[in-house]
């Protein structure tokens, strides 16, 4: 293991390392083709007093040996004219190694470099091990929460070593950790600039990258409250709007009405007139403070989305360029998503659907959620390219089916609704939520006999009601549960359900039966149904 590892495991540990960098040894002084001039007596005394200090076999003897050699050298260099002299330097350095004073060992040799060049081979080895002692102190401190301390110590250890990633992108960590997500990034691109395409330093980039992400959301969020709402309030403001022209096409098309009856010579009977006034007047107060709540939430929309869309543009940059290294990531694909929903930026926001639509790696669940953001916010065309890609890979999901009915409601598409009722349906034939499905369909569709005897059957005709509230797969099984209520006022007989587990293909891949015993009106039976069999994606039933 090499020794920057063993260090950082130590500390990964919690294992305490010792305080004292020296240990008992054999002295070796400067080597060549290092020169130095140690003739003065003070350097000679200090480099006497480290030799006996690395040869004592007391610690605490080696203490007070360093201390002295410290206190001889400064005297040396402050008081005797040695300044200019790179022995005093040159020991000095390696009296602050001793005695871990890492900031002090590196002012002294890179004091000592710049005197004798010569002599940067043999500096390095001591100076090699500074980087990675000041790595550690940074961590412990950091660990510690002695937050002034480790950034002295990150920045010590990066000014020892420059060339090393790890250091950077630790600090870039800790500074994510803080909240301080600007120096954070300055940090990451430090450290990805160091990386390059060593793979060796893959798990903490990656790690650093998101929490950089991930600081500059929370910051946005607690500077800009409106970042929690603005999508909704253009929600608001769009719904506002279409109520509006609803409402003005009514009312032109009521006075247009009475207009026509009275160039054809019509009677315009009390009870008419007091109706038009009466639907006139209502829908003119409603458009008059439907009005006023569109120009409120317009305003206090513009104002909200140049704050939000200004506190939020790091984070999406940020999230953007993580998930363009790390597109299996699909959790931060969702993060990335609601972020652009709250930044407003449409095209943006059009890129991460469709990069969480096209990744592999994202759950279902993930896709479920990110969609029903959408269609939360009122966005419906993008909700839609996402559940038909989500419905691309798995046809039969139930979820995934039951945002789809809503979402092509709200656009008006009378075809896809009936469609994705329809699949829904087939899939679980005793679902209400499956029949009202159907109902809103043909209701868009104008078909309103059809649309009333889908809702009578969702309310009353369907004597049993199949609820399943979890489904698990799992590499080698699948499992679902919930229950079957009996949604009428009589008892029901026992029931004979089959359960089928579906494919990604819809390919039935393990049949269960299931027996429902009797129920009392409103009486319900908990089911729980089980495949011992991997590559299950979905799921429906029939009566067999």
């Amino acid at each position: 293991m090499h020794a920057r590892t063993r260090l950082l495991f130590a500390v990964g540990l919690g294992v305490l390392l010792p305080t004292t960098a020296a240990a008992q040894g054999s002295w070796v002084p400067h080597q060549a083709p290092c020169r130095l001039n140690t003739g003065h007596y003070l350097v000679n005394g200090g480099i006497l007093q480290l030799k006996h200090g690395v040869e004592s076999q007391y610690e605490d003897a080696r203490a007070r040996r360093f201390a002295e050699a410290r206190k001889i050298l400064h005297e040396a260099i402050l008081q005797k004219d040695q300044g200019e002299n790179a022995a005093a330097w040159y020991y000095l350095g390696r009296a602050y190694v001793l005695g871990n004073d890492l900031a002090g060992a590196d002012s002294a040799f890179r004091r000592a470099v710049a005197l004798a060049p010569v002599c940067a081979d043999d500096i390095a080895q001591y100076r090699a091990p500074l980087a990675t002692l000041a790595l550690t102190d940074a961590l412990r401190t950091w660990g510690a929460g002695i937050n002034d301390s480790a950034v002295a110590f990150f920045r010590l250890a990066r000014s020892l070593d420059t060339a090393d990633a790890e250091i950077p992108l630790y600090a870039s960590m800790m500074y994510s950790s803080l909240k301080q997500p600007d120096s954070a990034a300055r940090y990451l691109e430090a450290g990805l600039a160091a990386a390059r395409t060593d793979s060796a330093h893959g798990t903490r980039l990656r790690q650093a990258q998101l929490e950089v992400a991930r600081a500059y959301e929370i910051r946005a969020s607690a500077s800009v409250p409106a970042a929690r709402t603005v999508a909704q309030t253009r929600f608001a403001r769009d719904t506002t709007a279409r109520q509006i022209a609803r409402d003005s096409a009514l009312l032109e098309r009521i006075v247009s009405d009475v207009a026509a009856m009275g160039r054809e010579g019509g009677r315009f009977t009390p009870q008419a007139r007091a109706a038009f006034e009466r639907d006139s007047t209502l829908l003119a107060d409603r458009l008059t403070a439907g009005r006023a709540a569109r120009e409120s939430l317009s305003a206090t929309a513009a104002t909200d989305s140049a704050a939000v869309t200004a506190a939020l543009a790091p984070a999406a940059a940020a999230y953007a360029a993580y998930t363009a290294r790390y597109p299996d990531d699909a959790d931060a694909a969702v993060q990335l998503l609601r972020v652009t929903i709250a930044t407003g930026d449409r095209a943006g926001l059009a890129a991460a659907v469709d990069r969480l639509g096209a990744s592999p790696d994202a759950s279902p669940g993930a896709m479920v959620q990110a969609a029903l953001s959408l269609y939360g916010d009122g966005l419906y065309d993008q909700a839609r390219r996402l559940t038909t890609a989500a419905l691309a890979r798995n046809p039969n999901d139930h979820a995934v089916l039951g945002i789809a009915t809503h979402v092509n409601h709200a656009l008006g598409d009378a075809a896809a609704l009936l469609e994705t009722a329809r699949r829904r349906l087939a899939l679980a034939p005793l679902d209400p939520a499956a029949a009202r499905g159907m109902a809103l369909a043909f209701d868009l569709a104008g078909s309103r006999d059809s649309a009333t005897r889908w809702l009578a059957v969702a309310d009353t005709g369907l004597v049993w009601n199949v609820n399943v509230s979890q489904f698990q797969p799992t590499e080698h099984a699948a499992s679902l549960n919930g229950y079957v209520r009996n949604a009428v006022p009589r008892a029901l007989p026992a029931l004979e359900l089959v359960f089928e587990f579906l494919a990604a293909d819809g390919a039935v891949v393990a049949t269960t039966p299931v027996s429902i015993p009797a129920l009392e009106p409103n009486g319900r039976a908990p089911l729980s149904v089980r495949a011992e069999q991997g590559g299950v994606v979905s799921w429906r039933y029939r009566r067999p």
